[in-house]
């Protein structure tokens, strides 16, 4: 291995360079994007240019992560996505794409980069550990439903390595309801499965694992590829059971995942298993009713 002057191989110093970059970048978001969005803000002027996204597709070109994208957001108002979960490299993809607002664990809020990312694209905080802090969470994510924001959230509660999916917590579907009782003209909430898929296991963020050492394997490692796969969306009318609703998408999003060429070789066990097991179908909002047993194992801090 050649080194250089001072030791380093030479794609260590090219992560040295990007690691650079990524805090210029923060520093340039930091000291213009954010004024400039909230002056836009404060005018009521929306930004021809919304500066999240320009910094999200920074971000995402340093890191080396080639995006590709399979259908499209639905247009439809109010709009709620429910995508499954892998990276932190998730927010800064989709945020690529769009503005979108997400549900997050309230410790995101703090942590560099990703934090002030998340605040300025309106993301809604949950305290995991406090089961009461769901209820404000949902009526937070229908006020920006309401104001026409695309809410996304990680319905798996957590992150995986993208070969497996997570059941889909049922509990913040519950926003679409809250929406529905507070706005009488509106109809329904239009809940959009989303599939994200990369093209290496080392681009899965895991458990309690920090955020810089796994930056830095991303630095370090080979450039990465990420499948955004946008489904078909469901509709949530008033009456409608979440949890029907939740299962459905979940079922949805394993078949994309499933089908995804990205994961031909790395697809496996539950991801599969759901996909061939067909979903109950979303009954009629007048028809539906609610489930008991399966609904019972759900976490604590997931239901209401």
């Amino acid at each position: 291995m050649r080194l250089c002057r001072y030791g380093l191989p030479r794609e260590a110093r090219l992560a040295v360079l990007r690691a650079v970059l990524l805090v210029l970048a923060f520093v340039v978001f930091l000291c213009i994007g954010i004024p400039a969005q909230s002056l836009a803000a404060r005018l009521r002027r929306p930004a021809r240019v919304d500066p999240s996204v320009v910094f999200c597709r920074v971000l995402i070109r340093v890191l080396r992560v080639k995006i590709s994208v399979s259908g499209a957001a639905c247009s439809s108002r109010p709009l709620l996505l429910a995508a499954n979960h892998v990276s932190w490299i998730d927010v800064l993809a989709l945020g690529s794409l769009s503005g979108f607002s997400f549900l997050a664990k309230r410790e995101v809020g703090s942590w560099p980069l990703i934090g002030a990312i998340a605040r300025q694209q309106g993301t809604v905080f949950v305290d995991r550990k406090r089961r009461r802090s769901i209820p404000a969470a949902n009526a937070a994510m229908a006020e920006r439903m309401l104001e026409g924001r695309r809410v996304l959230l990680f319905p798996e509660g957590t992150t995986g390595d993208g070969r497996a999916l997570g059941a889909f917590r049922s509990s913040h579907f519950a926003s679409a309801r809250d929406l529905l009782a507070g706005a009488v003209e509106v109809e329904d909430v239009a809940v959009q499965p989303v599939a994200i898929c990369y093209s290496a296991l080392s681009a899965a963020w895991l458990g309690d694992a920090a955020l810089l050492p796994h930056l830095w394997q991303v630095l370090t490692g080979e450039p990465l590829r990420c499948k955004i796969i946008f489904g078909a969306p469901l509709r949530f009318a008033r009456g409608a059971d979440r949890k029907i609703i939740a299962r459905e998408a979940g079922s949805r999003v394993a078949h994309m995942l499933a089908a995804s060429p990205a994961l031909a070789a790395s697809v496996q066990g539950r991801t599969l298993e759901a996909a061939r097991t067909p979903a109950k179908p979303v009954a009629d909002p007048a028809s539906n009713a609610e489930e008991s047993g399966a609904g019972r194992r759900e976490q604590a801090w997931a239901e209401e």
